[in-house]
């Protein structure tokens, strides 16, 4: 249909139809609905002579006229428009995610993946409620997909259809009993028993159940009896796609939903409880802490671990699921071997020899073995005829019905050993196996399998898989495996243990820190997401390659990831072992942070061996629970004012609390943890990024929503410094490099994270002149609200007390604003187009005196900027230093820009040699070097021009001048 396409690094893709005249509103209508179908187009330009239009690729289809409903925006081939046509939707706007801000209603959401997601769930649950059981429906929904695929591909044509059950379309046929009955066990018989078990071909199925079916495939509304929008087109909806669906859609609560939206009984109605205990239902996906994956995560993996291999590697996953991820390796191992048009004995061989997969749920694997048929039937170059397409049996042979802890012990797991009896050993092992926690019995059952040699994870069992996995691997062996990201950003040495000890087996590796999209992701996830990868590129084995995933405005809309070279660091395998904070300050900072974090430490003890040695430490507070939990005695709390979850502000604990008056409490703690003075610290930061602490100069009872450290009246006064410095944006940015879960998942800080805060001695730091600031303003603030200024200079005054230097303030003032992005309105901010005054001129300034310390030295040249004046909804930005041989202080200056974005980019292109638009396509942040200059070149968002990230590219600067100088 198209006539170009342009193809993101992501897959996205923007489709081109040129057309000689202004196409009929049907004929739009019909391109769209067939690029809606792909699923991975956001844009269909249609261009004509006079104008060109820009249609929503993912809106659903409703009708053959409804074109118009999906357009953007149209425009006239005038010059100026076509400008604002390129600033909107160019290949810039799209490969710096700078479209996806636009106000246009372009959602993955109302794609065909999430809409036939969607279709299947109501489709499921009104088998169920027809007295279907659940295993039976979802086969048959999974016979009907295939069957409609092989028709709409003409793999079976309508006369074959109308020769083997007497109709010629597949609903007219399932409106037949009859009929489907013949056309069912004829696909049985052409094709083989995975997909059409002889059993389950009309067995316990009514005219209800199939007619609801046909329903579904004509688009119909069951109630209604209305076509509701177009039918699906099965042979242009990717493979892939439809069993990331299937997945998807199996672990999905609305998969069982029931008429009044609450989840069914996983019992109710069926015909037989031992068919139906092997459905993938969302109550035992929940059990195993299982998570559908998502294609974005699939591709992340693949595309790494399967770089540069030959085609003849062989593929395990021991907890498949529907096999989204081995039809994807199975896809490209037979790309790498038979190119374009391979042969279909290349394809089975390859299906047949060289993927492999394990799962507990029947289901799963018989939809595993539907979605690896599809995609042979579509790699095939000509699929014909039908009797020559029978497949051989997967089930049994290369996909494996078991536990993963023990397949290969079963008879169903022989095929996982070797002539000698011993384990297969396999070239690629991917997965996204169970790595939530199961509670208690799950930690039992864990810890019964667990190695002797191998720290233990305190909670999940996904590096228990991973042990697992490598069983089944070979020194060269590459993995790429979904798991939780708590054990490895995990305050427990255990955990921190479990995860390193994962990664040097494993190395060299690279970690991918998805937390931040876990939301979308991994919805039903009570943990956040990383991607361990390992042995896939070279790489000294005593480094961790970590990369920090950022949200991003695009990621949610368009299912991508925006990863930009900022966003990766190399960890040394021994810091991290002395350091066990050092891995989240990699994933979450820079170099300037981890030197400051250094710096801090080596000049101060914590906040921890503060408290041990004046004999006090933290101590939770009440938990009064319900009444049948009142076991305790709470008698000696009475009469004393209670502190509830509200009702501490920043420095300030208000008068007139309620009354303690009971006497029992679930846990009432211990008197003297109420004694005063209390330095207080709130657990979780709902209002933003600062810590919320005060002191309580009078004994009362605090809830469990604050940890407390009772000080004694000796150290009241250093107790109020302490509980500024809780307050500032040092701690802030301090949290955001070490704790364990604030800036992960939860906005949350542990009893840990907070003692390790490094502090100048309180009683000596109270005597210096900045300490008397802070103690000054703690006084104020305890009576009045806190302003930005108050903020501003409370900061300023921390800083002096610390020592640090104009560029470490630097640092910490924007590990504020990092911190701000757990919040909407914060990660709003950060992907907003940076402006001159605001952004880039500060940038520009700390970019100059991250330089200007090596040009002092000499005191021959001096740096000057030059901002480009590029236009506000312009993708990128761009600023140029050069370098000159005179002396003077540094300047900046903003210059005017003549042209477009694109002519700017050509002309610097050209000067210094460099194809920026290639370069640009894949790095999205370039420093390009030229003769006494440097230009850097980023997107637009916020988050790129931070003084800090200035700094950083200043450092980067300097080390690659030294680098040339020494070549």
């Amino acid at each position: 249909m198209p006539d170009a396409l342009w193809r993101g690094a992501s897959a996205l893709t923007v489709y081109f139809k040129y057309w000689e005249a202004q196409p009929a509103e049907a004929a739009v209508e019909e391109w769209r609905r067939e690029i809606w179908n792909e699923g991975f187009a956001p844009l269909l330009w249609v261009i004509s002579p006079q104008r060109i239009e820009l249609y929503n690729g993912f809106g659903r289809p409703v009708s053959r006229d409804d074109a118009g409903r999906h357009l953007l925006r149209t425009f006239t081939t005038i010059e100026r428009e076509l400008q604002e046509l390129d600033q909107l939707a160019g290949r810039l706007a799209m490969e710096t995610g700078q479209f996806w801000l636009r106000p246009e209603a372009v959602n993955r959401k109302t794609s065909v993946d999430e809409q036939l997601l969607s279709d299947l769930a109501v489709l499921e649950r009104d088998l169920v409620r027809a007295d279907l059981n659940r295993a039976t429906a979802q086969g048959l929904i999974g016979r009907s997909i295939f069957t409609q695929y092989l028709i709409d591909r003409k793999i079976v044509g309508p006369d074959r259809l109308t020769a083997e059950c007497g109709v010629s379309s597949l609903p007219s046929a399932l409106r037949d009993p009859v009929a489907s009955g013949r056309l069912f066990t004829w696909l049985a018989n052409v094709f083989n028993g995975d997909m059409f078990p002889e059993s389950a071909a009309t067995a316990n199925l009514s005219e209800r159940h199939l007619s609801r079916v046909a329903d579904f495939l004509e688009a119909i509304d069951p109630e209604t009896r209305q076509l509701t929008f177009f039918p699906y087109q099965f042979d242009v909806i990717p493979v892939e796609l439809i069993s990331s669906i299937y997945e998807q859609f199996a672990h999905s609560k609305t998969g069982a939903a029931s008429a009044d939206g609450d989840a069914a009984d996983e019992d109710a109605g069926l015909a037989d409880e031992a068919v139906a205990a092997h459905a993938i239902t969302p109550a035992e996906a929940k059990r195993r802490g299982v998570h559908y994956t998502r294609l974005p995560v699939v591709s992340l993996i693949l595309d790494e671990i399967m770089d540069g291999i030959t085609g003849a590697e062989t593929v395990l996953d021991l907890t498949c699921g529907s096999g989204v991820f081995l039809v994807e390796a199975f896809r490209r191992l037979v790309a790498r071997k038979g190119g374009d048009a391979p042969a279909r004995e290349l394809i089975r061989s390859t299906l047949y020899n060289q993927v492999y997969g394990v799962d507990i749920s029947d289901a799963a694997v018989r939809v595993a073995a539907f979605s690896l048929y599809l995609a042979a039937l579509e790699l095939d170059p000509d699929p014909q005829p039908p009797e020559g397409l029978k497949f051989e049996r997967l089930i049994g042979r290369t996909l494996l019905v078991g536990d993963a802890h023990d397949v290969e012990t079963t008879p169903e797991g022989t095929a996982l050993l070797d002539e000698e009896g011993e384990r297969r050993r396999f070239d690629i092992v991917v997965g996204n196996p169970p790595w939530t926690f199961r509670g208690k019995q799950g930690t039992q059952e864990r810890r019964h399998r667990s190695r002797p040699d191998a720290p233990r994870q305190p909670r999940g069992e996904g590096l228990d898989f991973v042990l697992r996995a490598t069983e089944f691997g070979h020194d060269g062996t590459r993995y790429g495996l979904v798991l939780s990201a708590m054990p490895f950003f995990a305050g427990s040495k255990t955990g921190a243990a479990a995860a390193r000890y994962i990664v040097q087996r494993l190395s060299p590796a690279t970690l991918v820190n998805l937390a931040s999209h876990t939301k979308w992701l991994f919805p039903t996830a009570k943990m956040p997401a990383v991607v361990l990868l390992a042995r896939h590129r070279p790489q000294s084995p005593d480094q961790l390659t970590v990369v920090n995933v950022p949200w991003s405005p695009s990621a949610e809309k368009s299912y991508t990831f925006e990863i930009a070279p900022s966003d990766i660091t190399v960890l040394s395998l021994a810091d991290w072992a002395r350091d066990p904070e050092r891995l989240k300050t990699a994933a979450f900072g820079r170099g300037r942070d981890m030197l400051l974090l250094d710096d801090l430490r080596s000049r101060f003890d914590d906040l921890n061996s503060w408290l041990t040695s004046i004999g006090s430490g933290w101590r939770d507070g009440l938990i009064l629970g319900k009444s049948k939990q009142w076991t305790r005695d709470a008698s000696h709390l009475e009469g004393l004012e209670v502190l509830g979850t509200k009702d501490l502000t920043p420095f300030q604990v208000p008068s007139g609390l309620t009354i303690f008056k009971h006497a029992k409490a679930q846990w009432p703690r211990a008197r003297e943890t109420y004694g005063k003075p209390i330095l207080l610290i709130k657990e979780f930061l709902k209002a933003g990024p600062r810590p919320v602490a005060a002191v309580a100069d009078r004994d009362l009872v605090y809830t469990d929503a604050y940890f407390g450290a009772s000080v004694g009246e000796a150290h009241r006064e250093s107790a109020h410094l302490i509980a500024a410095v809780l307050n500032s944006a040092l701690a802030s940015w301090f949290f955001l490099m070490t704790a364990s879960e604030f800036g992960v998942w939860k906005r949350r800080l542990l009893t840990n994270d907070v003692g390790l805060l490094p502090l100048p001695d309180p009683a000596a730091a109270g005597r210096t002149k900045a300490g008397q600031r802070i103690l000054t303003l703690e006084a104020g603030f305890r009576t009045r609200a806190v302003d930005q200024e108050g903020w501003a200079e409370l900061d300023r005054a921390v800083f002096d007390l610390y020592g640090l230097d104009a560029s470490d303030r630097l640092v910490v003032a924007d590990g504020l604003t990092r911190a701000s992005w757990q919040w909407a309105e914060g990660r709003e901010y950060a992907t907003q187009s940076a402006q001159l005054k605001q952004d880039l001129w500060p940038y520009a300034e700390a970019f100059i005196s991250g330089v200007d310390a090596w040009l002092q030295a000499t005191k021959k040249r001096r740096m000057r900027a030059e901002i480009l004046d590029v236009a506000d909804g312009a993708p990128l930005r761009v600023i140029r230093f050069l370098l000159e041989a005179r002396q003077g202080p540094p300047t900046v200056e903003v210059i005017p820009v003549e042209g477009e974005l694109t002519d700017v980019l050509d002309r610097i292109g050209r000067r210094l040699d460099v194809r920026l638009g290639s370069a640009l396509v894949g790095g999205r942040e370039l420093r390009v070097h030229g003769p006494n200059e440097i230009v850097v070149i980023k997107p637009a968002a916020r988050r790129f021009w931070m003084p800090a990230a200035a700094l950083e590219d200043a450092d980067a600067v300097v080390a690659e001048s030294f680098a040339g100088a020494a070549a």
